[in-house]
């Protein structure tokens, strides 16, 4: 077809600046160009003028078969010493004025005499004429990481593209695909080295370049987010990622509280900032303090901390950690102990109180100041009980991939489809047991031969429903089963409740399943997705589940993408897209969603990593945290933030319930099983104790001793009137007087909890 028969073929304005999409993978052979390939494909039945500037397939027959009948620009030919080299073509392709142009591996130096000597200044030319680009990247030849990767892959990166100008690009999407997969690529290529798999190609080094490449995208995810307009819809840090604000004075414990700062950031994975309050400017402070002001400085830069000197100007100490806290968007502020037995002055002096009654969405971690010199006589009383979560720990013959994405639509059942198609032209025996298409015409045509297992149908209430049909893949008894909708609750009456425990049955039964998920339906991340969104998530996954995956893999999409999706009717009816878009499929929830999946994937990729290095071997003695809850809807919360932090630093977590009435109604009754059955899916201990109301504090502090607890985890008070009075009634101030050994992280109410 000649291009000017399509309708996007007139000139672009140059004075308008083309749009640049960045793939980006880990490593090759992760698809990055298949991909790439994929979405231009897809704007050229869309009737977009898109031609190839250069791709190079590596003989690798899925990404040829992907260029189809879109125009190629002709190659610029160099000879140099006899030999025939090939280059992009950029003056033609400026000269042919298309709307998109395809430029594959953007890291490439080009040949001496080309117009410029790196292709990312090619592509820079290219989008001020007013041509959109499309191109791919590995995370390793981005400048800031490129070190980092040769420490990883023991290999020199020769080839280096400015972070500067990754961060210009409009969309940055990651094309995340599994070290087991890439490996299995490689071996089944005829033309890779062998020797790449016990080299660059090992499972560790693909691990450690997946997971940087996940904060990359992260991050980069989060710097465009931060400063849009859509943030400041969503009230107080977002996401899973952590930031700590550690604040110190001129006391000798201020380097001791730097440092166990540092530990519990690199814990977290988490920025970094140190704070430090003066009466007065600093150029105004006697040669003393301004010596202690510079260790400090010097110690939070060995430890990598922003350093912040903040004046209090007749501000309560509270208010200026509050402040700071906002700007950095601390998620944790961490602050010592008060070494006071005066309680009159731990109310009226202390910032804790400030904090407490003021502070929202940011956790409070007080250091017990005596929390190093934890004396040998604490006498280990370990009689409690493990209500065991079967799924914790567990091994079936079968094998676990999930498919994980930010929202629906991403396309996680589509590329699950493509994976099992793929897996079925191999010869494997996979079949369909449930795929939930939505009436999306792509992914309907992706099914294509792979078998269906008919669904079971069940009566309930009058109506007709499918369900998975347990008996008849059992009776099939394939090697592989797709089966979508992981959070799917079943129909009352079946055998199961939920399909995650459906799978889990075909998992015992030594079939592998396949299966899909948004990351909204994980539990421990209810509280954070409900504060983005605004949107109580009911149907929920256990993250012990998620656990149990050999491959967890992450699919990508852009916000920008996923919207224009849902507007060309690909996501859902066109009588839903207004609504959609007005309410979940905001910008701004889709961007932090979209974070909160990259980083979610992240981490599950450390714990992993972790366990192929051998870190953290059971045989060393763990920490305990202790997570005390009550009847308070927030409660749950806490026992949710409890195992983030205790999975984090590798922890146990033993929960403890205090119960001071001795007749406890229905309703506190039923609230009790619901923290037991919470306690146990987290495989924590569930502990009740009995106090009476005056001595709740005391009874806390008793048990943490007995028990060696290294943190305790208590809810925000709930503190109207006569606050002072309030508090001093409070457990939580009897724990901050009297648990000098232990730290106490206290979580804060969202906002709504509180008022």
């Amino acid at each position: 077809m000649d291009h000017r028969e399509h309708e996007n073929a007139e000139p672009k304005n140059p004075s308008k600046k083309g749009r640049l999409k960045i793939f980006v993978g880990a490593a090759p052979w992760v698809g990055k160009t298949y991909k790439m390939l994929q979405e231009a494909w897809s704007m050229h039945e869309n009737h977009v003028d898109v031609v190839i500037g250069y791709v190079e397939n590596h003989e690798r027959r899925k990404t040829a078969g992907q260029i189809k009948s879109m125009e190629i620009i002709p190659r610029k030919t160099f000879w140099i010493n006899k030999r025939k080299f090939e280059e992009m073509d950029v003056e033609a392709i400026a000269e042919r004025r298309p709307n998109t142009v395809v430029v594959d591996e953007l890291a490439h130096t080009n040949i001496a005499g080309s117009k410029f000597n790196k292709r990312y200044m090619d592509v820079a030319f290219l989008l001020e004429q007013g041509i959109n680009v499309l191109t791919t990247i590995n995370v390793q030849h981005l400048d800031d990481i490129s070190k980092e990767a040769e420490k990883i892959t023991k290999t020199k990166i020769r080839e280096i593209v400015p972070r500067a100008f990754i961060d210009s690009a409009d969309e940055i999407e990651m094309i995340d695909v599994p070290p087991e997969t890439i490996r299995e690529r490689l071996r089944e290529d005829q033309l890779s080295s062998k020797d790449a798999l016990r080299h660059f190609f090992k499972k560790e080094n693909l691990s450690a370049l997946r997971e940087l490449t996940l904060r990359t995208v992260a991050d980069t995810v989060d710097d465009h987010f931060q400063k849009s307009y859509e943030r400041t819809s969503i009230h107080g840090p977002v996401g899973v990622k952590e930031a700590i604000l550690v604040c110190t004075s001129f006391l000798q414990r201020s380097a001791k509280l730097i440092r166990k700062g540092y530990r519990i950031a690199r814990a977290l994975n988490a920025d970094l900032y140190v704070l430090t309050i003066i009466e007065t400017k600093e150029q105004e402070l006697p040669l003393n303090d301004k010596e202690r002001l510079e260790k400090l400085r010097q110690l939070a830069q060995f430890c990598h901390a922003a350093f912040i000197v903040e004046s209090r100007n007749d501000r309560n100490y509270g208010a200026v950690m509050i402040d700071v806290a906002h700007r950095c968007n601390a998620t944790q502020i961490v602050m010592g102990q008060e070494n006071s037995s005066k309680r009159w002055v731990f109310h009226f002096h202390s910032p804790i109180n400030y904090l407490l009654k003021h502070l929202r969405y940011v956790d409070v971690q007080v250091i017990g100041w005596k929390e190093e010199n934890r004396p040998a006589s604490f006498k280990s009383n370990t009689n409690y009980k493990i209500e065991r979560n079967p799924l914790n720990g567990s091994q079936y013959p079968g094998r676990l991939t999930v498919y994980i994405g930010a929202a629906p639509g991403v396309g996680k059942t589509y590329q699950m489809l493509e994976d099992a198609n793929d897996m079925l032209r191999d010869g494997k025996d996979i079949v369909i047991g449930v795929i939930e298409t939505h009436g999306r015409k792509e992914t309907f045509k992706q099914i294509k031969q792979l078998p269906v297992i008919e669904e079971k149908k069940v009566q309930y209430n009058g109506h007709l429903y499918r369900e998975l049909n347990i008996e008849e893949i059992i009776k099939r008894k394939p090697e592989i089963v797709v089966v979508d909708e992981l959070a799917h609750t079943n129909i009352p009456g079946s055998a199961r409740a939920k399909r995650y425990l459906d799978i889990i049955y075909l998992l015992k039964q030594g079939i592998h399943v396949m299966t899909a998920v948004n990351i909204q339906h994980i539990e421990s991340l209810r509280d954070i997705v409900e504060h983005i969104t605004g949107i109580r998530v009911r149907e929920r996954v256990p993250d012990s589940f998620i656990d149990l995956a050999d491959q967890v893999k992450m699919i990508d999409i852009t916000p920008q993408a996923l919207q224009q999706r849902l507007v060309l009717g690909k996501i859902y009816t066109k009588d839903k897209i207004e609504q959609s878009i007005s309410n979940f499929f905001r910008m701004g929830n889709l961007s932090a969603l979209r974070e909160l999946a990259l980083l979610e994937v992240a981490d599950d990729v450390d714990q992993k990593l972790d366990d192929l290095r051998g870190h953290f071997q059971e045989t060393k003695k763990k920490s305990k945290i202790l997570v005390c809850v009550n009847y308070r809807p927030h409660s749950e919360k806490l026992i949710r933030r409890g195992w983030r932090m205790a999975v984090r630093h590798h922890a146990d977590l033993l929960v403890m319930a205090v119960i001071t009435s001795k007749q406890m109604t229905e309703r506190e009754k039923k609230d009790m099983e619901t923290l037991k059955a919470l306690s146990g899916q987290f495989n924590a201990a569930f502990i009740v104790k009995t106090s009476n109301k005056k001595t709740l504090g005391k009874t806390i502090v008793k048990t943490t001793e007995q028990l060696q607890v290294e943190r305790i985890i208590m809810g925000q008070p709930v503190l109207k009137n006569r606050f002072i009075a309030c508090l001093m009634d409070s457990p939580v101030y009897s724990v901050l007087r009297h648990a000098a050994f232990v730290n106490l992280q206290i979580v804060a109410d969202s906002r709504n909890d509180a008022e």
